[in-house]
């Protein structure tokens, strides 16, 4: 634990010499796709997207109250105000990212050929409505419900997927700002949502009893014949993969800058050389049928025309035999199109492929669609897309 501790100063002691502007920065933007119009069967994609969205709105409003508090002289006041805007998102955060939680254990259990997938009442056990366990997750003085399934005869690999999917979810949800920050979008208001997500997996394995998910996690990869998983193992994991990623860092920057110079954009930490931007890596704890991965991811900017990110998923808990998957990734921007690829490989059986296009109409709108696709030979698959290949359409509006 020294040992990290002294790692984390380290690169904090760094941040004035790394923190990097990254060419063409991003404005905040409010985007709605296909999958935000599903009211009616809402999935983990739809809160989401929403949730981005109501942290645009966050962004936004800060941003309009800004001016009002410059000069050195009002620290304790933009003090007062981040502490205002970080509570309040903390507080709509957990209710996107709790209900994408337990939305994503049913996708997986639906994804498994489960039955009898449902929201239960965890006081009298009577069902409840996805809407229903959405805006209870507003009260943070209790859990809304649990999620059920029946499957005769799941195999432990089954189970532990389906156990480990809500995490998996708030890791993404973490990363994806992780990203946002690195493309030049950062804000000091990704701070609650990133730090919620990111930090979810400590307390997650910290819980016991007979439903917690963490607990019942590693007891299914001990039963797999994992022996060297615990929860402590994991908790080490995961905060470790939080104070020595990218995002964390350049928030704790970015908190500073607001407060004594009222700076709300968040710059990633990072090296230019030349017209070349190589930003400080993401690492992402996630949770996988069998085994316990981590996941390193960088990214790199060529001028305002490509970005890039390269990323290695390697088990270090569990099935560590099994193979290491391999990310590589590029944003192209042609005037106003910007087309992008993913590819993620686990060395058996097809790839996992990511496909995107957004043409600009105008300086403040565009429209675009993103598909992906495999056969689920993939980790990352698995974790993000448990419901199979798909496309949404999107429009975005810039402010």
């Amino acid at each position: 634990m020294k040992a990290i501790l002294t790692l984390c100063l380290a690169a904090c002691s760094f941040c004035d010499i790394y923190a990097q502007e990254v060419p063409g920065p991003e404005r905040s933007a409010i985007e709605l796709d296909t999958d935000m119009a599903m009211f009616a069967a809402p999935s983990t994609s739809f809160f989401l997207g929403w949730q981005r969205d109501v942290n645009a709105l966050f962004q936004i409003g800060l941003d309009g109250l800004s001016g009002c508090f410059g000069g050195h002289d009002r620290r304790l006041l933009r003090f007062g105000m981040l502490t205002l805007f970080t509570g309040a998102s903390l507080i709509a955060n957990r209710a996107f990212s709790l209900t994408a939680h337990d939305e994503s254990h049913m996708e997986a259990a639906r994804a498994i050929g489960a039955s009898g997938v449902s929201l239960a009442r965890e006081t009298n056990s009577r069902e409840m409505s996805i809407w229903e366990f959405f805006f209870e997750s507003f009260n943070f003085t209790l859990e809304p419900g649990l999620y059920e399934y029946t499957k005769v005869n799941a195999t432990l690999n089954e189970q532990a997927y389906v156990a480990g999917e809500g995490l998996n979810t708030n890791m993404l949800t973490a990363d994806a700002i992780g990203r946002k920050i690195d493309e030049g979008a950062g804000h000091i208001t990704d701070l609650a949502p990133y730090l919620l997500n990111k930090l979810w997996g400590v307390s997650y394995f910290l819980e016991t009893g007979p439903h917690s998910d963490g607990a019942n996690y590693v007891d299914l990869l001990i039963k797999q014949g994992h022996n060297t998983v615990s929860s402590r193992s994991v908790v080490s994991l995961n905060a470790v993969s939080c104070l020595l990623s990218g995002g964390f860092l350049a928030l704790a920057r970015g908190t500073y800058d607001f407060i004594a110079e009222g700076t709300s954009a968040v710059k990633p930490l990072g090296l230019r050389i030349g017209e070349v931007t190589l930003c400080w890596p993401e690492l992402t704890t996630w949770l996988n049928p069998d085994n316990v991965s981590l996941l390193v991811s960088a990214d790199a900017a060529w001028k305002n025309i490509a970005f890039f990110r390269f990323g290695i998923d390697s088990p270090l808990l569990g099935n560590t035999s099994a193979n290491p998957e391999l990310t590589f990734g590029v944003k192209v921007k042609i005037q106003r199109l910007r087309v992008g690829t993913e590819i993620t490989s686990h060395f058996t059986g097809l790839p996992f492929f990511l496909g995107s296009a957004e043409l600009l109409l105008a300086d403040i709108f565009s429209i675009g669609i993103e598909g992906f696709y495999g056969e689920r030979h993939t980790m990352r698959e698995l974790r993000e897309y448990p419901l199979g290949p798909g496309a949404a359409g999107f429009v975005k509006v810039m402010f």
